[in-house]
């Protein structure tokens, strides 16, 4: 997503009859993972109950008044989800949706969650408002007008900008937004503050928006982008010094949130944060021998620390752990070299089996949030091992005959729907740019 990360917990309940309703467009029987009467995905047993007891321990109605506001998003969520698979312009309204997951799943605050659930109803009663997503905003220079959180803006921002067809562009009005972190000690107590989360205390989960601002400013601000905005000089070292030696955990190598839990500070690594930060890095990150032995470790748990959803695979963290092979591979040995590509065929064989579907979409999961964000997934997962392309193709030295047919076929499906995405179309756009094997990813994923 959008970043993944605790958010699936409650996405995924929040969604999951949407996939039912796709599926019987598409004449698709939708797999009983995704139905209504599943229970809610348990990323690692412990940590995801130790939360909930956090936040009951913040608020002691927590799980009433959750349940009902999360009866009320299904519905909405359900319409958002059926628009964009009936092709109509819903970015607006998915802007909301992403913003009310991020509230029912990472914080207790629900004054504010039925605030945002008028909202999206309001949006859902005049689609004539969902361009307004794509308009910049004058008073500080943000997109993403269906967002009301400041990480959720500089998300919008970034990914219109890195659009493919918006390349280029030169913003009508500066981006202010970005003030607020502008300096060196202003990112630096931004980024620690999101940092530690002490849900019991402050009824707030931070991975989300650590996650969704690191990897977003990451691009921003060591690429100078926009080139119009003027960051401060010294905001680069300042950044890197937060990435190398504050935000990561050195015995595993991977990155992620820390959780204060009964007077202890623990962290938790995470394999979302630790793919943006490598790929935006290019794998120029410490202690890599370190990154490649943890993934192969975690393949068999669940997010955020492993591989797995629910107990099954996910084109989405499948993208993130091949980019991370990837990247590893010159650091790993002969035997890692050789584990590696055995899960990366399990991985392939899954992909084009169950996820994969006759139209060239990919299997709906509700965690994806949108059509157009689970195709970038897929097809970014299989662009990224070299499916497509043999000089791609680290891991293994055989043919797939067969991948140029399923290439053109995505790429149908996707020039079909573009116009559609619930995203705007970014995902889809950079989904093309990969499988017609020109740049590289130019979104990564939310």
């Amino acid at each position: 997503m959008g970043t993944i990360s605790h958010r699936l917990l409650v996405g995924v309940a929040l969604l999951a009859s949407t996939s039912a309703s796709w599926a019987q467009t598409n004449g698709v029987r939708p797999p009983s993972t995704n139905s209504v009467s599943t229970p809610l995905p348990q990323p690692d047993l412990g940590t995801a109950l130790r939360k909930q007891q956090e936040f009951v321990a913040f608020d002691p109605q927590y799980k009433e008044k959750l349940a009902d506001r999360i009866a009320r998003a299904r519905v909405l969520g359900k319409q958002v989800i059926q628009r964009e698979v009936a092709g109509q312009n819903t970015e607006f309204s998915h802007q909301i949706l992403s913003e009310i997951i991020w509230l029912v799943s990472s914080t207790a605050d629900f004054k504010r969650m039925d605030q945002r659930l008028d909202d999206l109803q309001t949006s859902l009663d005049h689609p004539e408002r969902e361009a307004q997503a794509e308009e910049q905003d004058p008073a500080d220079g943000s997109w993403g007008k269906g967002s009301t959180e400041w990480f959720f803006k500089v998300v919008a921002s970034y990914s219109h900008l890195q659009t493919p067809s918006k390349r280029g562009e030169k913003p009508e009005f500066e981006f202010h937004f970005l003030d607020r972190i502008n300096s060196p000690e202003k990112l630096t107590n931004y980024l620690l503050s999101v940092s530690v989360s002490d849900i019991a205390r402050t009824g707030v989960d931070h991975e989300r928006e650590l996650n969704e601002s690191l990897s977003n400013l990451m691009r921003m601000i060591l690429r100078g982008r926009p080139p119009t905005y003027a960051y401060d000089p010294k905001l680069k070292a300042a950044l890197m010094d937060l990435i190398l030696h504050r935000l990561r955990n050195p015995a595993t190598g991977f990155w992620g949130e820390r959780y204060v839990h009964e007077g202890r500070v623990e962290f938790v690594d995470d394999l979302s944060i630790t793919f943006h930060v490598a790929s935006y890095l290019d794998g120029n990150v410490p202690d890599m021998t370190k990154v490649v032995a943890t993934t192969l470790a975690i393949k068999d748990l669940d997010f955020p620390e492993g591989w797995r959803f629910n107990g099954r695979y996910w084109d989405h963290l499948n993208m993130d752990v091949a980019e991370l092979f990837r990247l590893g591979w010159p650091y790993a040995t002969a035997e890692q070299k050789q584990a590696i590509a055995v899960e990366l065929n399990k991985l392939l064989h899954w992909c084009l089996t169950e996820s994969l579907q006759p139209d060239g979409s990919f299997k709906f999961v509700a965690g994806d949030n949108s059509k157009e964000e689970g195709t970038y997934y897929g097809a970014s997962f299989l662009s990224r091992i070299g499916y497509f392309d043999k000089s791609k193709r680290f891991w293994t030295a055989q043919d797939f005959p067969e991948a140029e047919e399923v290439r053109q076929r995505i790429i149908s499906y996707i020039d079909k729907h573009v116009k559609s995405g619930a995203t705007g179309g970014d995902y889809y756009e950079s989904a093309l740019e990969q499988l017609r094997l020109t740049a590289a990813p130019a979104v990564g994923h939310q």
